[in-house]
């Protein structure tokens, strides 16, 4: 079985004014109808933030900047030989209107809700730690086809 790494983004748009973050409920396999931020793919000639601010726009139509780094996380899905290495993002700084995104529903979810919405099982993990922007995780997750973590590596520094 050929191994396959994908580099990859994942973004956290914040609302700080109304205290609310924006996640994508996923349209497709894997992990269909569960919850996570905006992101994909990195193309092979653009820089990772280009990649960010790219999908962030195709998805939702907004314009983001001043994004921060606050994670890169390598996942691995179990029994397959798929690999993400998976930059994670988050900025309260964007314009424009959001607009009907085709890799699913788009939602301003108030920060205090998150945790009761169907998250990624890795997301689920790692949020806490990449929205209360305290520390920068690093590290490795093997998890199931539904995100749920079969095994960390987690670093938080």
């Amino acid at each position: 079985m050929e191994q396959k790494i994908t580099i990859g983004n994942v973004c956290f748009i914040k609302d700080s004014v109304n205290d609310k973050v924006l996640l994508l409920k996923r349209a497709k396999e894997p992990m269909q109808n569960m919850y996570t931020g905006v992101g994909g793919k990195t193309d092979f000639g653009e820089s990772i933030g280009e990649s960010c601010a790219r999908e962030a726009k195709e998805e939702t139509g907004l314009n983001i900047s001043d994004v921060k780094l606050r994670g890169v996380i390598k996942t691995i899905l179990d029994g397959s030989a798929s690999s993400w290495v998976l930059f994670v993002y988050t900025t309260d700084k964007f314009d424009g209107k959001i607009i009907d995104c085709v890799e699913g529903e788009l939602s301003w979810v108030p920060m205090a809700d998150i945790f009761s919405y169907e998250l990624i099982g890795f997301i689920r993990r790692i949020l806490p730690h990449i929205l209360s922007e305290q520390g920068f995780v690093e590290g490795l997750i093997l998890h199931d086809i539904r995100g749920n973590i079969i095994e960390e590596k987690l670093i938080v520094s």
